[in-house]
Protein backbone atom coordinates (compact mmCIF):
# COMPACT_ATOMS: atom_id res chain seq x y z
CA UNK A 1 0.00 0.00 0.00
CA UNK A 2 1.15 3.53 -0.77
CA UNK A 3 0.58 6.75 1.15
CA UNK A 4 -1.98 7.74 -1.47
CA UNK A 5 -3.90 4.49 -1.01
CA UNK A 6 -3.88 4.75 2.78
CA UNK A 7 -4.98 8.38 2.57
CA UNK A 8 -7.91 7.52 0.30
CA UNK A 9 -8.97 4.79 2.71
CA UNK A 10 -8.85 7.28 5.59
CA UNK A 11 -10.58 10.24 3.93
CA UNK A 12 -12.43 8.91 0.91
CA UNK A 13 -10.46 11.04 -1.54
CA UNK A 14 -6.95 10.96 -3.00
CA UNK A 15 -4.33 13.22 -1.42
CA UNK A 16 -3.25 16.46 -2.99
CA UNK A 17 0.43 16.72 -3.77
CA UNK A 18 1.18 18.88 -0.71
CA UNK A 19 -0.60 16.37 1.52
CA UNK A 20 1.33 13.43 0.17
CA UNK A 21 4.64 15.30 0.45
CA UNK A 22 4.00 16.45 4.02
CA UNK A 23 2.91 12.98 5.17
CA UNK A 24 5.97 11.37 3.59
CA UNK A 25 8.32 13.84 5.32
CA UNK A 26 6.64 13.30 8.69
CA UNK A 27 6.78 9.51 8.38
CA UNK A 28 10.51 9.98 7.81
CA UNK A 29 10.60 11.98 11.07
CA UNK A 30 11.23 15.31 9.36
CA UNK A 31 9.61 18.43 10.81
CA UNK A 32 7.31 20.26 8.40
CA UNK A 33 6.07 23.82 7.93
CA UNK A 34 2.90 23.59 5.84
CA UNK A 35 1.32 26.62 4.18
CA UNK A 36 -1.97 25.72 2.53
CA UNK A 37 -5.37 27.48 2.11
CA UNK A 38 -8.22 27.06 4.60
CA UNK A 39 -10.37 24.08 3.68
CA UNK A 40 -7.61 22.32 1.74
CA UNK A 41 -7.33 19.36 4.14
CA UNK A 42 -4.62 20.37 6.61
CA UNK A 43 -6.29 18.50 9.48
CA UNK A 44 -6.34 15.22 7.55
CA UNK A 45 -2.70 15.82 6.63
CA UNK A 46 -1.84 16.15 10.33
CA UNK A 47 -3.76 13.10 11.55
CA UNK A 48 -2.84 10.72 8.71
CA UNK A 49 0.85 10.05 9.53
CA UNK A 50 0.00 9.30 13.15
CA UNK A 51 -2.51 6.63 12.12
CA UNK A 52 -0.37 5.26 9.28
CA UNK A 53 2.70 4.96 11.50
CA UNK A 54 0.79 3.03 14.14
CA UNK A 55 -0.61 0.64 11.57
CA UNK A 56 2.79 0.13 9.94
CA UNK A 57 4.55 -0.05 13.34
CA UNK A 58 7.02 2.65 12.38
CA UNK A 59 9.34 4.51 14.71
CA UNK A 60 6.99 7.39 15.48
CA UNK A 61 5.71 9.15 18.63
CA UNK A 62 2.78 7.31 20.21
CA UNK A 63 1.00 10.49 21.28
CA UNK A 64 -0.27 13.42 19.21
CA UNK A 65 -0.79 16.84 20.78
CA UNK A 66 -2.76 19.09 18.44
CA UNK A 67 -2.46 22.74 19.45
CA UNK A 68 -4.92 25.40 18.32
CA UNK A 69 -5.39 29.09 19.18
CA UNK A 70 -9.17 28.90 19.81
CA UNK A 71 -11.33 26.67 22.02
CA UNK A 72 -14.09 26.42 19.42
CA UNK A 73 -11.57 25.16 16.88
CA UNK A 74 -10.39 22.45 19.28
CA UNK A 75 -13.97 21.19 19.68
CA UNK A 76 -14.68 20.95 15.96
CA UNK A 77 -11.33 19.33 15.13
CA UNK A 78 -11.84 16.74 17.83
CA UNK A 79 -15.15 15.71 16.25
CA UNK A 80 -13.58 15.48 12.78
CA UNK A 81 -10.74 13.36 14.12
CA UNK A 82 -13.04 10.93 15.89
CA UNK A 83 -14.85 10.43 12.57
CA UNK A 84 -11.54 9.77 10.79
CA UNK A 85 -10.49 7.22 13.42
CA UNK A 86 -13.81 5.39 13.17
CA UNK A 87 -13.42 5.19 9.39
CA UNK A 88 -9.80 4.04 9.66
CA UNK A 89 -10.56 1.37 12.27
CA UNK A 90 -13.20 -0.13 9.97
CA UNK A 91 -10.43 -1.08 7.56
CA UNK A 92 -7.51 -1.39 9.97
CA UNK A 93 -8.80 -2.40 13.41
CA UNK A 94 -6.38 -2.23 16.30
CA UNK A 95 -6.50 -4.04 19.66
CA UNK A 96 -7.35 -0.76 21.38
CA UNK A 97 -9.39 2.13 20.00
CA UNK A 98 -7.45 5.37 20.15
CA UNK A 99 -8.66 7.90 22.69
CA UNK A 100 -9.23 11.47 21.54
CA UNK A 101 -9.39 14.03 24.34
CA UNK A 102 -9.89 17.74 24.82
CA UNK A 103 -7.89 19.96 27.14
CA UNK A 104 -9.05 23.56 27.20
CA UNK A 105 -10.02 25.96 29.94
CA UNK A 106 -13.65 25.27 29.14
CA UNK A 107 -13.26 21.48 28.83
CA UNK A 108 -10.36 20.31 31.03
CA UNK A 109 -10.99 16.59 30.51
CA UNK A 110 -7.37 15.50 30.08
CA UNK A 111 -5.27 17.54 32.54
CA UNK A 112 -2.26 15.16 32.37
CA UNK A 113 -2.29 14.75 28.59
CA UNK A 114 -3.00 11.02 28.84
CA UNK A 115 -5.00 10.59 25.62
CA UNK A 116 -3.58 9.25 22.38
CA UNK A 117 -4.63 12.39 20.50
CA UNK A 118 -5.10 15.53 22.60
CA UNK A 119 -6.61 18.73 21.26
CA UNK A 120 -5.62 21.68 23.39
CA UNK A 121 -5.37 25.43 23.26
CA UNK A 122 -2.06 27.22 22.99
CA UNK A 123 -2.20 28.42 26.60
CA UNK A 124 -2.67 24.86 27.90
CA UNK A 125 0.29 23.60 25.90
CA UNK A 126 2.62 26.46 26.78
CA UNK A 127 1.81 26.33 30.49
CA UNK A 128 2.45 22.57 30.52
CA UNK A 129 5.74 22.97 28.67
CA UNK A 130 6.85 25.64 31.14
CA UNK A 131 6.13 23.31 34.08
CA UNK A 132 3.31 25.50 35.36
CA UNK A 133 0.24 23.71 33.94
CA UNK A 134 -3.12 25.27 34.72
CA UNK A 135 -4.83 21.95 35.17
CA UNK A 136 -2.62 20.00 37.61
CA UNK A 137 -0.60 20.70 40.73
CA UNK A 138 3.10 21.51 40.67
CA UNK A 139 3.90 17.98 41.81
CA UNK A 140 2.57 16.61 38.52
CA UNK A 141 3.96 19.37 36.31
CA UNK A 142 6.82 17.23 35.03
CA UNK A 143 4.31 14.71 33.66
CA UNK A 144 2.85 17.31 31.32
CA UNK A 145 6.22 18.66 30.25
CA UNK A 146 7.38 15.12 29.53
CA UNK A 147 4.31 14.51 27.37
CA UNK A 148 5.21 17.53 25.23
CA UNK A 149 8.73 16.26 24.59
CA UNK A 150 7.58 12.71 23.79
CA UNK A 151 4.81 13.64 21.35
CA UNK A 152 4.15 14.42 17.72
CA UNK A 153 3.25 18.11 17.99
CA UNK A 154 0.87 19.82 15.58
CA UNK A 155 0.44 23.59 15.70
CA UNK A 156 -2.56 24.70 13.64
CA UNK A 157 -3.58 28.19 12.46
CA UNK A 158 -0.23 29.77 13.33
CA UNK A 159 -1.29 32.99 11.64
CA UNK A 160 -3.85 33.59 14.42
CA UNK A 161 -1.23 33.71 17.17
CA UNK A 162 -0.09 37.01 18.61
CA UNK A 163 3.29 37.59 16.91
CA UNK A 164 4.74 39.41 19.93
CA UNK A 165 3.73 36.91 22.59
CA UNK A 166 2.38 33.40 21.92
CA UNK A 167 4.02 33.08 18.50
CA UNK A 168 7.47 33.99 19.80
CA UNK A 169 6.99 31.63 22.75
CA UNK A 170 6.07 28.79 20.37
CA UNK A 171 9.35 29.40 18.53
CA UNK A 172 11.24 29.04 21.80
CA UNK A 173 9.39 25.79 22.51
CA UNK A 174 10.41 24.47 19.09
CA UNK A 175 14.02 25.36 19.76
CA UNK A 176 13.89 23.20 22.89
CA UNK A 177 12.04 20.18 21.48
CA UNK A 178 13.32 20.01 17.88
CA UNK A 179 15.93 17.35 18.62
CA UNK A 180 13.47 15.10 20.45
CA UNK A 181 9.89 15.77 19.35
CA UNK A 182 8.48 15.72 15.82
CA UNK A 183 6.36 18.67 14.79
CA UNK A 184 4.09 19.95 12.05
CA UNK A 185 3.35 23.68 11.79
CA UNK A 186 0.29 24.63 9.72
CA UNK A 187 -1.08 27.94 8.54
CA UNK A 188 -3.32 29.31 5.82
CA UNK A 189 -1.50 32.62 5.64
CA UNK A 190 1.93 33.46 6.95
CA UNK A 191 4.27 36.23 5.90
CA UNK A 192 7.58 35.28 4.35
CA UNK A 193 9.30 37.00 7.29
CA UNK A 194 7.64 34.72 9.85
CA UNK A 195 8.11 31.69 7.61
CA UNK A 196 11.84 32.46 7.48
CA UNK A 197 12.00 32.74 11.28
CA UNK A 198 10.35 29.36 11.63
CA UNK A 199 12.50 27.77 8.98
CA UNK A 200 15.63 28.86 10.82
CA UNK A 201 14.38 26.99 13.86
CA UNK A 202 13.61 23.83 11.91
CA UNK A 203 17.10 22.69 10.95
CA UNK A 204 15.90 19.82 8.77
CA UNK A 205 12.41 21.09 8.02
CA UNK A 206 10.59 21.16 4.74
CA UNK A 207 8.53 24.14 3.60
CA UNK A 208 5.57 22.60 1.78
CA UNK A 209 3.06 24.82 -0.03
Amino acid sequence: MTIAQYFQTLTGFPPRQFQQNAIAHLLNRQDVLLRAPTGSGKTETAIAPFLFAQHLQLDFPNKLIYVVPLRTLANSLRERTETLIQCWSTYYPSPRLLTVTLQTGENPEDPRFEGDIIFCTIDQMLSSFLNIPYSVGRGSANVNAGAIFASYLVFDELHLLDPEHSFSTVLKVLQQVKVIALFLLMTATLTDEFATQIQQVIDNGNNCH
